[in-house]
């Protein structure tokens, strides 16, 4: 049975251990982040006014929506198990994840290449995890290589 995150109010209040278990940054790096997402949404809809129309109101609030970005950032659950988690549907926790990824990657500053080759990083992590990748029904013979083992 899954476990149910508290929406953003109820989680707000809780220590800021538990907070920082659940999203992986503290309270204060999440409202800066919230702060950023917002003023970037509203400045995209003073730009393009026509683009919010026929765009239904959503059911959760932006807070919440930034928590469940982070929180598939930090667990990497399965957009079925996430909707679960929030009580949502799959697709929708989907579109979310997509969208508030999106726009986070565009409001946090990153450093670009140059940067990184002056200053070079302490530490580097590289997630090099290998998916088995399924072949065509159809048409196999242009996707054969003549191998006949898997290699693990």
């Amino acid at each position: 049975m899954a476990q149910h995150v508290k929406s953003f109010n109820k989680l707000h209040t809780d220590s800021p251990d538990e907070f920082k278990r659940i999203t992986g940054i503290s309270k204060e790096s999440f409202e800066s982040l919230y702060n950023k997402v917002d003023d970037h949404i509203i400045s995209q809809k003073n730009c393009k006014p026509i683009t919010k129309r026929g765009r239904k109101p959503s059911k959760l609030s932006l807070h919440d929506c930034i928590l469940i970005t982070l929180y598939y950032l930090r667990h990497y659950p399965t957009f079925k198990n996430l909707g679960n988690i929030f009580n949502i549907s799959e697709s929708y926790c989907q579109k979310i994840y997509t969208r508030y990824a999106r726009i986070i990657a565009q409001v946090k500053t990153l450093p670009n290449c140059k940067e990184l080759i002056n200053n070079p990083p302490e530490t580097l992590i590289i997630d090099v995890s290998e998916q088995p990748i399924e072949c065509p029904v159809k048409h196999q013979k242009s996707y054969y290589s003549g191998k006949k083992k898997t290699y693990n």
